[in-house]
């Protein structure tokens, strides 16, 4: 579906040098850039030209980067000018190109053209929008998987097999009244069972979108004057939290946000955890607060003196890392991660530690990410091959099935309502 306007953008500012690039696609583009890059010659595919644009009686350097139809990222023409790093200058070739006949591009036109033109399935355009919008490490890692095409690699070989038994059941309809079986009961519940227990796996090996952009909570605990506050500043960078040799000085949860080696965490210090000595009111709220604290954290760190042998203190959950603090007063040797806030010894360590524990191992991977239009339509699908497998009546099999098919169509976009389109490339940024 090639479309016969031509699209423009300042696309993005990229590498070291910040260069900045506009992007055209569309029939014209070709036209519309010999009107100002004047003895140009004839683009080839795949070319790379270095000119000198004149714009404004202001001469400056520029890359042209050619690419013909439909092997292009649009499947149209495309032609990429890459410009020094400044908006200025972006500005002024934009403005040339919407005089030569170019428009502006919508949000995500650019995408949605790759898409229409078959240049990427609905998911990996999706993949676009989830790499724009990636707030750590994780999210980004799981949106390129969802833009190199995972999702449709992994989708594929079910629907293949799905449409294939459906098209078999049909078969075997259209030749009811012959002596033909085609498919008997039991492989057709076979196939269904394996259709189905494929897209289970895909849902449980599959992280949620939604929780990768979760930013993990530390929380930091242990008896009063154990010296968590002063960790929670050096861990911030900030100060954050009032030190004193008094112990007590925590009485309420205090946070700060920590930037570790895969994203951003919040990192919490509470009141001194033990037995409560008193009865009065306060302490009883202040050890009632740290214990929602502790059962809410994502990541819990019991935090102690070298030198302090006495029993850990009970928590409703088991702590996911110990420290002993305050190493460079007593080194004392402990089986315990020991570190320094004043000197900084095992500190990088330790972040090394809440990075693996709040983001997952360094060795893991990336895993496929899942938005919840996806997770719709695979239980959707799985929620038709459940009638399917309970029906007797051939008719009502394929009917089934063919309900399970759209459904996994939707993903890819083979079969999409056209609101649907519209919602997804509506959250594109300019120039995408």
């Amino acid at each position: 579906m090639l479309s016969d306007d031509t699209i423009v953008a300042i696309s993005s500012a990229v590498g070291p040098a910040a260069r900045m690039i506009v992007r055209m696609s569309g029939p014209a583009a070709f036209g519309i850039i010999s009107t100002f890059a004047q003895g140009l010659p004839k683009p080839a595919a795949g070319s790379a030209t270095h000119l000198s644009l004149q714009l404004n009686d202001l001469s400056f350097p520029a890359t042209l980067y050619c690419f013909r139809a439909p092997y292009s990222v649009t499947g149209e023409d495309v032609i990429e000018i890459h410009l020094p790093g400044n908006p200025l200058l972006a500005r002024m070739v934009l403005n040339a190109a919407i005089a030569a006949g170019a428009r502006s591009a919508e949000p995500g036109e650019f995408t949605s053209r790759s898409y229409f033109n078959g240049r990427l399935d609905l998911s990996a355009a999706e993949g676009v929008s989830a790499v724009i919008a990636a707030q750590n490490q994780r999210e980004l890692d799981a949106a390129r998987k969802l833009l190199a095409g995972e999702l449709s690699r992994r989708l594929r070989p079910t629907m293949d097999l799905l449409a294939q038994t459906l098209a078999l059941i049909e078969t075997g309809i259209d030749f009811a009244g012959e002596e033909i079986t085609v498919l008997d009961r039991q492989q057709t519940n076979s196939r269904i069972d394996q259709i189905d227990a494929e897209l289970k796996k895909l849902l449980s090996e599959s992280s949620r979108f939604e929780t990768l952009s979760h930013e993990p909570r530390i929380v930091l605990v242990g008896r009063p004057n154990a010296g968590k506050s002063t960790l929670l500043n050096a861990l911030a960078g900030i100060d954050r939290a009032i030190v004193s040799p008094s112990a007590g000085t925590t009485r309420d949860a205090l946070s700060a946000p920590m930037i570790l080696r895969r994203g951003i965490v919040t990192v919490m210090d509470i009141a001194g955890m033990e037995e409560i000595q008193s009865p009065d009111e306060l302490s009883q709220q202040m050890h009632a607060a740290s214990l929602r604290a502790v059962e809410a954290a994502d990541v819990i760190v019991f935090v102690r003196e070298v030198g302090d042998h006495r029993p850990e203190i009970p928590l409703p959950v088991q702590p996911h890392l110990r420290v002993r603090s305050k190493v460079d007063i007593s080194n004392q040797p402990s089986p315990d991660l020991c570190v320094s806030a004043h000197t900084g010894e095992g500190m990088q360590i330790l972040r090394d530690r809440l990075d693996e524990l709040a983001f997952g191992p360094t060795s893991a991977g990336s895993s496929l990410a899942l938005n919840a239009r996806h997770i719709h339509c695979i239980e959707e699908a799985r929620a038709a091959l459940h009638r399917g497998g309970s029906n007797i009546e051939a008719e009502l099999i394929a009917l089934e099935l063919r309900e399970a098919l759209d459904a996994l169509g939707e993903i890819l976009g083979a079969i999409t309502p056209d609101d649907v389109l519209g919602r997804i490339f509506s959250k594109f940024c300019i120039g995408k």
